[in-house]
């Protein structure tokens, strides 16, 4: 196994957790961005978009997490805790994600 395969393989219990951030991450900047510095261009379409790019990350990383947890006794309990833990994250954030995009519908634009 190369260094590179070896740093993937242990990486990917964090993928989740990874996913999840950067998901997160990306979207609160961009719709904030959009919604209160740039408001006149966001748009429901926009925040629907900047919405399904944050699930597919979180989601992404969520489904490179499983790998790990799908190999069952073959990985060691800490992996698989942490990939579980990965997927669990990543289902938090997409929830937190469709609450903040209905938020951005609920208060109007170029608000304050």
């Amino acid at each position: 196994m190369t260094g590179l395969e070896r740093a993937k393989e242990n990486l990917l219990p964090w993928a989740g957790h990874i996913g999840a951030g950067l998901g997160w991450g990306i979207t609160h900047q961009l719709g904030s961005n959009l919604s209160f510095d740039r408001c006149q261009v966001m748009s429901p379409l926009a925040a629907i978009l900047i919405l399904l790019l944050g699930v597919a990350l979180a989601g992404g990383g969520a489904l490179l997490s499983h790998i790990v947890w799908r190999r069952g006794a073959a990985e060691r309990e800490a992996r698989r805790f942490l990939a579980l833990l990965g997927m669990g994250m990543a289902a938090i954030f997409a929830a937190a994600l469709a609450w903040q995009t209905l938020s951005s519908f609920i208060i109007p634009r170029c608000y304050g």
